[in-house]
């Protein structure tokens, strides 16, 4: 059961997250009621999803959580590298800066700089491309397509 919750808090934490982000792109005010509480609740998921996985899976261990993350990127790539573990707080991080970000000043959030936009945007589809396309398999694979498709869609150019 433990294992299962694991999985459902990361894939229901992901699609919030693109469902903030679809919200945001169709809002005409920047506070976005909605898109926030989609936001907070999709964190909050994610915050349990890592409690779930370091309590069932690594046995609040950050040597074996680093361990298992270097075997996992080992299998795909041939880099034995754990450092990617380190990658997934600055995930969880920024993620966290974004939303409050987005609840305590809504304006400056809706009209920061471009280039910071963007880099937030490839952050992040970095991250989701690879936690939920490239390190899945099987049919959950096509949740993570569906996930970074529905981004590209609410991240794409606005006409103009």
């Amino acid at each position: 059961m433990d294992d299962f919750l694991t999985r459902v808090t990361i894939w229901l934490a992901l699609g919030l997250f693109a469902a903030a982000q679809v919200t945001r792109r169709r809002s005409t005010t920047p506070t976005n009621g909605v898109g926030l509480g989609l936001m907070i609740v999709g964190w909050g998921l994610y915050l349990g999803h890592v409690a779930l996985a370091f309590n069932t899976h690594y046995g609040w261990s950050h040597a074996a959580a680093y361990a298992e993350t270097a075997a996992q990127t080992e299998a795909l790539t041939g880099w034995a590298w754990g450092g990617g573990l380190y990658v997934n707080y600055l995930f969880g991080a920024v993620w966290g800066v974004e939303l409050c970000w987005w609840r305590w000043a809504p304006s400056s959030y809706a009209h920061r700089a471009h280039a910071m936009e963007v880099g937030m945007r490839a952050f992040f589809l970095f991250m989701i491309a690879n936690g939920a396309v490239v390190f899945v398999d099987g049919p959950q694979r096509w949740l993570g397509v569906v996930i970074v498709g529905a981004l590209l869609v609410a991240w794409r150019p606005r006409p103009g």
